[in-house]
């Protein structure tokens, strides 16, 4: 393969530091290639071609834990959000587990259950590891909920 060399004698009216312009060309197309590229993949993400890559299979989901000993509270609670289908926002039996990076399922909330009303303040309280962050995280649609109920 043949090098070429630019013949500085063709263009004795460009500065020999602007000889980087003439070969933009070929930078402007490669770049042009990237953009189309990275907007096509972009909207293939958006959407969710990929979603089936995803989707993982747990090996064994831990059975709910029957010994669950529930305050009254927490009882009437779940019994109201059974029956109650107006509430504005409404989390029946929720549960949640994930797959940890040997493959085995690790559960993040097991048994939650909570209804809200047009103008409620709601927190959820606990410490760190609790599921919090999932629970808000399946409210989102950011999670799928492993088991239960969850309607905004």
């Amino acid at each position: 393969m043949e090098a070429r060399t630019l013949d500085l004698e063709k263009f004795p009216q460009l500065p020999s530091e602007l000889w980087a312009y003439k070969n933009l060309g070929g930078d402007a197309l490669v770049l042009a290639g990237q953009c189309v590229l990275m907007i096509t993949l972009l909207f293939l993400i958006e959407m969710d071609v990929f979603a089936r890559c995803k989707k993982f299979s747990f090996k064994k989901i831990p059975p709910r834990d029957q010994t669950l000993e529930l305050d009254n509270d927490v009882l009437q609670e779940e019994e109201r959000v059974r029956k109650n289908v107006t509430d504005v926002i409404r989390v029946c039996d929720f549960r949640k587990a994930y797959t940890t990076l040997l493959g085995e399922p690790s559960l993040a909330v097991e048994r939650i259950s909570f209804g809200l009303d047009y103008g409620e303040c709601f927190a959820l309280l606990g410490v760190n590891g609790a599921g919090k962050s999932s629970t808000f995280k399946s409210l989102t649609a950011d999670t799928d909920p492993t088991c239960g109920e969850i309607t905004i």
